[in-house]
Formats: structure tokens, C-alpha cells, sequence
């Protein structure tokens, strides 16, 4: 048993391709003298691998990351390494959002040096604990609409939503509105044809895609934008888990029943989502902020060319739990600074415990996501499975505080993609917590039998990979 537990290690497998590689170039070397010009080749090719793993080091980024891109570097030099220059190449600023203000607390100045947001008053917010209501409440608000409505989604799919959306679009534009739109061309490919994008055009619309696929696809398809964000004549903003699409209401139900989530902020915080959206929409975007209202909320995002703000909050809240910290995810493969920030709150006697799907949507992420919380049960950490289907929500709630938007638990949405969202205190916690109480009589805990050697295997090459998914 101790020799299977060594050989399903990352460091056992890194040791095994050195040493392979070494073995291949000893020989090359010195029982093959007739192909010294191959082994110098092959030679030549570990030079270039040598580069690139340099490159890779002296770059910034994780720890994990880096770990990930050196097996494929050294596994297969001459493609490893053409394929880590190719996928990291597309890495460009884009999207940068200053939003300059005054009087700003420590965390609010935090969070406008990292993402370009600050803290906002707003004059009250709506929770909505499923995707019918937030659909309702959105397209009453859209036909309300005088002056303009920003739309960023990351799926949009044809379907009875689609189609209450455009009719909502069409009223907009008969108020006189500006409609602008922007679809992610990756979540949203093989979804949307192009009759429906016509019909958004002929509703009002006017609708870019972002990073499509084409024929030849570059590499910053990799960093995707995954923001949900409808802001409606600056007055107010909806974000969540929410996609437009018929699933996200329980009209269609391909894994069970659709547990999703959603707020809608009233007052001048909705500025800031704006603003959000102008910067994608523009490429960058500067605005002045000054604004009242009844509380106090924290809107932030996130672009992957820059330093991520979301991990470090998430990872400061739960530092600073005493009570609670009770998290919906659709997938949980969290950071090593995240991993060490739950372990140490279970360990202090903080009720941790986290929701995730039951029936998934994809199979290897959900054993990634088993994998992960495998690691994390010792320490006192409880994972649930929410049985009657699938489980979309994203939020974080640590004690009287709670973040909501469209982060998942792990490396893509925190390191690769653009994302949104907003932090709430006490008023929104709590409401929060009571759809999470909800949820959670309505799961099962986490509970796996004997783990096959092949299903060890696989969970080791998926861990492992894990950063780059």
C-alpha cells in the first residue's frame, strides 16, 4: 500500500519522465555513435525545452500553473514547448477598467488598485435563489428602459428564455433605449445560430461576440469571458450564476432540477458593473465615481493579463472567519492559498462546508472537484452533494458576509477568465444563508467507497492538469 500511495504522486511521475529522458539521452550519446548528428538534435531539443522552462519560471503566475506547464515541456520538448509559447502568447491586457474615487476604505482602496472598481452605495438589492425569478425580474426591468441596457453573457442559447429576451429587447428599443451586447464566442458556439444573432440585431441590439472561433483559432480563446452582467440605464445591475439560456430556468433539465443564483443591485453601485461592461466592450474604460445610497456593497472583477483580485478576498474572508463559511459551487478545485485558507478554518472550529452538484454537467470535473475535497476532509472540512441535480450556484458566505457573481471554485474562473461580482453584508448574508440551509436539507454528504487504481490514476493526471482546464 505504501508503494501504490508513492507511485500516485505528481513528484513519482516527474521522476520517472527525468529519468526516462536522461536514460534515452545516455544512450543516444554512447551506444549510438553512427547518429551523433541525431543525438545532438535531440540535444538541441532539451535546449529549447530548457528555454521554455525558463521562460515559464521568470513569468509570473502560480506555482500550480507553472508545475502543470513543466510536465508537458519536458514530456515532449519539441511540442511542449511550441504549444506553452502558442497558449500563453494571446496574454494581453484587455478589458482594463479605473474608476476613480474618493475617500475609500482599506479594502476598497485594495480593491481599486487591483481591478479598477471601489466600494458603492446602493439603495437596496434583490436575491434571487433560482434563474425563473431573476428572468422575470430582468425583463420587467428591460422593458421599463429609457436610455440604455448593456448585456455581457457568457452562454446564450436559442430557447423560450431567448425569446422573452428579444421581446423584451424590442419594447426597449421602442422607449428610445441603446441596447449593446456582448457574447462570448466560445460558451456560447454551436448555441446560437445566426438567424438568432439577426434577431437581436432586427430587436435593437447591437451585438459583438468575444474571441469567436474561427478556422484558425488563437490562443487567447483560452482566457474566456465568463461575466453575467445586465445593467439597465445605470440604475440597475443583475450578475450571478445565471446564463441566458433555458436551463437556467428549469425549462430544460438535461442533469435534474437547476439550482442557480442571482442578485439585482439598485442605486449607484450599478455604475460600476457599467463601467465593467464599457471596458470590455471598449477595450478599457476610465470614469469618475461619486455616489450615495442606503448600504454600502463592494462590486470587483476580475481580467486575466492582470493580478487577480478575487482569489486574495476570498482567501482574507475566510482568514477571518470565526463562525462560518458555507460555499455553492459548481466545481471545486481551489488554489493552494485557498485549499490552506479552508484547512486552517476547519481546523480553528469554523463550520465549513461546501455544496456541490450531483448529477454534474461534466464527468471530470466532477472528479476533479471529488479528488480535491478528498484532500481537504481530514481537516475537518464537509463537502455535500445536492441531490436533486445540479448545483450552479456560486456564492461564499463568511460569516455576515457574502460574494456573489460568476467565480466557480477554481483555477479558470480565478486565474484564466474574466469575471465579475459584488460583496454584501449583513441584510444579503443572511438571505443567502437561508437558500444555502435550503439547499443543504436537500443534500447528501460527500462519501465515496473503495477508489479504483485506475480511477486514482486519472484523478493524479486530472489534478495535475488541473490549472490549465
Amino acid at each position: 500500500m505504501r508503494f501504490l500511495r508513492t507511485v500516485f504522486t505528481l513528484n513519482f511521475l516527474y521522476i520517472v519522465l527525468i529519468a526516462a529522458q536522461i536514460a534515452a539521452i545516455i544512450f543516444l550519446c554512447l551506444y549510438v555513435p553512427s547518429v551523433i548528428p541525431l543525438a545532438a538534435a535531440y540535444a538541441g531539443t532539451f535546449l529549447l525545452s530548457g528555454l521554455t522552462a525558463a521562460v515559464l519560471l521568470v513569468r509570473c503566475g502560480s506555482s500550480e500553473a507553472k508545475c502543470a506547464w513543466f510536465l508537458p515541456i519536458a514530456a515532449i520538448p519539441v511540442a511542449g514547448a511550441v504549444i506553452y509559447l502558442i497558449a500563453t502568447a494571446g496574454k494581453k491586457k484587455y478589458g482594463t477598467l479605473k474608476v476613480r474615487a474618493n475617500a475609500l476604505s482599506p479594502e476598497g482602496a485594495c480593491a481599486n488598485s487591483v481591478c479598477g472598481t471601489c466600494e458603492a452605495g446602493y439603495d437596496f438589492a434583490v436575491y434571487f435563489k433560482d434563474g425563473a425569478k431573476l428572468f422575470n425580474r430582468l425583463f420587467f426591468e428591460m422593458e421599463k428602459a429609457k436610455n440604455s441596457i448593456y448585456i455581457e453573457f457568457f452562454i446564450v442559447s436559442a430557447g423560450s428564455v431567448f425569446d422573452r429576451f428579444v421581446a423584451a429587447l424590442r419594447q426597449a428599443k421602442a422607449n428610445g433605449a441603446t441596447v449593446k451586447m456582448l457574447i462570448d464566442g466560445v460558451g456560447s458556439a454551436f448555441k446560437l445560430r445566426r438567424k438568432d444573432v439577426n434577431r437581436l440585431k432586427e430587436a435593437g441590439a447591437e451585438v459583438k461576440v468575444f474571441r469567436r472561433i474561427t478556422p484558425f483559432p488563437r490562443s487567447r480563446l483560452n482566457f474566456r469571458d465568463h461575466r453575467k452582467i445586465i445593467t439597465i440605464d445605470g440604475k440597475v445591475a443583475f450578475t450571478g450564476g445565471v446564463n441566458l439560456a433555458d436551463e437556467y430556468a428549469n425549462i430544460a433539465s438535461p442533469y435534474g432540477a437547476w439550482k442557480d443564483t442571482g442578485v439585482a443591485v439598485y442605486g449607484a453601485a450599478a455604475k460600476i458593473f457599467e463601467g465593467m461592461f464599457l471596458a470590455m466592450w471598449l477595450g478599457e474604460y476610465q470614469t469618475e465615481f461619486s455616489g450615495g445610497g442606503k448600504a454600502i456593497c463592494l462590486p470587483y472583477c476580475d481580467n486575466p493579463a492582470c493580478k487577480g483580485y478575487c482569489e486574495d478576498a476570498y482567501v482574507r474572508a475566510i482568514s477571518a472567519a470565526e463562525r462560518r463559511v458555507h460555499i455553492m459551487t459548481p466545481y471545486f478545485c481551489v488554489t493552494e492559498k485557498l485549499a490552506g485558507a479552508l484547512e486552517f478554518a476547519a481546523r480553528r472550529g469554523v463550520d465549513v462546508k461546501i455544496i456541490l452538484p450531483h448529477i454534474p454537467d461534466k464527468r471530470y470535473a466532477f472528479e476533479l472537484s471529488k479528488a480535491c475535497a478528498h484532500t481537504l476532509e481530514p481537516a475537518g472540512v464537509k463537502f455535500f452533494e445536492y441531490t436533486p441535480g445540479f448545483m450552479h450556484a456560486k456564492a461564499l458566505i463568511c460569516d455576515d458576509r457574502v460574494f456573489l457573481g460568476s467565480y466557480n471554485m477554481d483555477f479558470r474562473s480565478m486565474r484564466q477568465n474574466f469575471e465579475c461580482g459584488v460583496a454584501f453584508g449583513k441584510e444579503l448574508c443572511e438571505e443567502t444563508e437561508a437558500d444555502f440551509e435550503e439547499c443543504l436539507s436537500l443534500s447528501q454528504p460527500l462519501t465515496e467507497g473503495r477508489i479504483s487504481p485506475a480511477k486514482r490514476f486519472s484523478r493524479l493526471i486530472l489534478k495535475l492538469f488541473a490549472p490549465l482546464m
